[in-house]
């Protein structure tokens, strides 16, 4: 496998593994405004876009 892709796949699932537990705190907050799937996929586009961010920093 290719060294960059390594590199984002592993922020990736950096950024992942800290907005899931820290994103389900915040949902009673958003629970009026969105629906649990809508609220999920919020939280991963956000999380990948990040992830993806950090990436492109680091190479």
């Amino acid at each position: 496998m290719d060294r960059d892709l390594i590199v984002k796949l592993l922020c990736v699932s950096f950024v992942a593994a800290i907005m899931l537990p820290f994103g389900s705190l915040a949902f009673p907050f958003l629970s009026g405004l969105l629906t649990g799937p809508q609220f999920l996929a919020i939280e991963a586009i956000v999380g990948a876009s990040l992830g993806f961010g950090i990436s492109s920093a680091l190479t």
